[in-house]
């Protein structure tokens, strides 16, 4: 009895010409990714921060800001960019959706990170002097309302934010921590003080994020009136990832005690006005920056260590040659950390509950 062997289909020739072009041409068609990748940190302690008003101190070491170099919406990502992307342990390739809100072009994303780093800047400052102890009078003032929310024309630019169910608030951070407790649609009384000096009250129907969360739908920003200036420029950086680097950079200036001690210290983190420090993107990669810059102690935000597990080593060993991963949730314990003895045992995401 003959045994029935496969038989291996055949395409036509015309047929094959026609996958391997269809191939071939998807590798040069946009796709809808952006690609990110290491970005190169870069030391505040020099010229990033100007102090006048009051003494400041010299300082020793660096203390960098880590960033991401991310395409920008109207990248042209060709689908090989995305396959060397994929291949290239230093690269991650995300779906656009995750990193730019559907319809924003790289004008508005430039804008949108300016915008960020400058409230960032103003929180580290905030967050710095009230760790010193100084007094920081300050307000709350609506810089936008989204026009897709009901906060739309009740709710005006510059409209000064007194109170929120008749609570009043220190900081947009803590306005935002009550509207967790809220539901969309759920009904909140805002007071302001308009243009004028016209004090007014609006009920507001809370809108809905992406993820189910609640909002107004309007951009607070705390001003202050500081007791002496402070100045940060970082050029070619936007974002709010800068805050907790950039509130240690103040804090070194303004105190005669050194705790960089010269050491090559970088980190990541949006910090609030009260010293709060929250999460950020592209962790693995500002890490991988840090490492290939030599930098010897990296300050996380305690709630990236999920994000870290699994991508880096997370043995804090005190070989010279290893780069420690401290995580830290607020700028009093990023200080500590770094007031450490060097033979000391620093925290680590593994053993980070």
């Amino acid at each position: 009895m003959k045994s029935l062997l496969p038989i291996k289909p055949k395409l036509p020739t015309n047929t094959k010409i026609a996958v391997t072009a269809l191939v071939l041409a998807s590798l040069f068609l946009p796709s809808p990714f952006v690609i990110l990748s290491p970005g190169n940190p870069q030391n505040i302690l020099g010229s990033a921060i100007t102090i006048t008003g009051t003494k400041s101190y010299p300082t020793t070491g660096k203390l960098s800001v880590t960033s991401v170099m991310v395409t920008d919406p109207d990248s042209y990502i060709t689908g090989f960019d995305v396959l060397y992307g994929w291949l290239d342990k230093n690269r991650a390739v995300l779906p656009r959706v995750e990193v730019y809100p559907k319809g924003e072009s790289a004008a508005d994303s430039m804008k949108n990170g300016a915008e960020e780093m400058s409230g960032s800047q103003t929180n580290a400052t905030a967050a710095a002097l009230a760790y010193l102890g100084y007094k920081s009078t300050s307000k709350l003032v609506i810089a936008e309302v989204n026009e897709k929310t009901n906060a739309y024309k009740l709710l005006i630019k510059s409209d000064i934010v007194i109170s929120v169910d008749d609570k009043k608030f220190v900081s947009a951070s803590e306005i935002m921590r009550y509207l967790d407790q809220k539901q969309p649609g759920d009904l909140v009384s805002i007071k302001v003080i308009r243009s004028g000096g016209e004090i007014i009250t609006k009920q507001i129907k809370l809108s809905a994020r992406d993820d189910g969360s609640a909002f107004i739908g309007v951009n607070i920003q705390q001003n202050f009136d500081f007791p002496f200036e402070v100045k940060i420029q970082l050029a070619e950086t936007g974002g709010p990832s800068g805050g907790l680097i950039f509130a240690l950079g103040v804090v070194e200036k303004l105190t005669p005690a050194d705790f960089i001690r010269g050491r090559n210290i970088a980190g990541t983190g949006t910090i609030t006005a009260d010293g709060q420090v929250g999460p950020i993107g592209g962790i693995a990669e500002k890490i991988i920056g840090a490492k290939k810059d030599g930098v010897k102690i990296f300050l996380t935000p305690i709630e990236n260590c999920p994000d870290i597990k699994n991508k880096v080593q997370l043995t804090n060993s005190g070989s010279k040659n290893d780069m420690k991963i401290v995580p830290v949730a607020t700028l009093t314990e990023a200080i500590s950390v770094l007031n450490l003895p060097a033979d000391a045992t620093y925290p680590s995401c593994a053993t980070a509950s």
